[in-house]
């Protein structure tokens, strides 16, 4: 019994801290609000927004699908950075990723909407209130992006040690508009664990599920008098 118990634990364990980066495909996710904003004084909008963010460790691209809604304006910046959670991309040793997710490629022109202010990106005019953004960064295995870079941040030596930083919770997606120059909404990325590791998670737990009714049923067992 203690033996089957020990071997769930550790079906569970590999699943849950195998490490993603020996995967082809990474996924993270999160959802955009302005409870998350650090910089700027912080954010009271009511806006949300969600991206997801996949990583191909053999093409060496970086995906972004980023949707957002009720705005307090168009917005003329959309940025992913490095930073836990909670913490601003200043504080060192941050600032090792910087990348303008708005652009006449993400966001059409078709699409796009008169700023109303002097917007500072990418953008020949402004994303709507409401919206979405489709990004491909494409890099290779020896480019970290580091050129690209906000001193003092090094940035990172190559596409590896990008990826493990950003599993690590330490990447997070923003938007910026006229009212919230610093930040409106923001939200940090997670990595979803791949298919084979949930099966793994969930064979662990059907183990642990299974020794407890054994557990259960054994106590509720009749004790025979002699």
């Amino acid at each position: 019994m203690k033996s089957l118990w020990n071997l769930a634990i550790v079906v569970v364990g590999i699943a849950l801290f195998a490490r993603p980066g020996q995967a082809s495909l990474i996924v993270l996710h999160g959802q955009l609000d302005s409870s998350q904003v650090v910089d700027g004084g912080g954010s009271t909008s009511t806006a949300t927004g969600f991206g997801t963010v996949t990583i191909d460790t053999t093409l060496f691209t970086i995906t972004t699908d980023l949707s957002w809604s009720g705005l307090t304006g168009p917005a003329d910046r959309s940025h992913m950075h490095d930073a836990p959670e909670g913490e601003s991309r200043f504080t060192p040793p941050n600032n090792n990723f910087f990348h303008e997710l708005l652009d006449d490629t993400s966001v059409p022109l078709i699409v796009q909407v008169p700023c109303g202010f002097a917007g500072d990106g990418l953008l020949t005019e402004c994303a709507p209130t409401t919206g979405t953004a489709h990004d491909v960064l494409q890099l290779s295995a020896d480019d970290g992006y580091a050129a690209f870079a906000e001193p003092p941040g090094p940035g990172f030596p190559d596409f590896a040690a990008l990826t493990a930083a950003f599993v690590l919770n330490g990447v997070y997606i923003d938007m910026h508009t006229e009212l919230y120059p610093s930040g409106e909404i923001r939200g940090q990325l997670l990595a979803i664990p791949e298919p084979a590791s949930l099966a793994m998670v969930g064979a662990g737990l059907w183990v642990i599920g299974l020794l407890r009714r054994r557990g259960r049923a054994q106590t509720k067992a009749p004790v025979t008098q002699p």
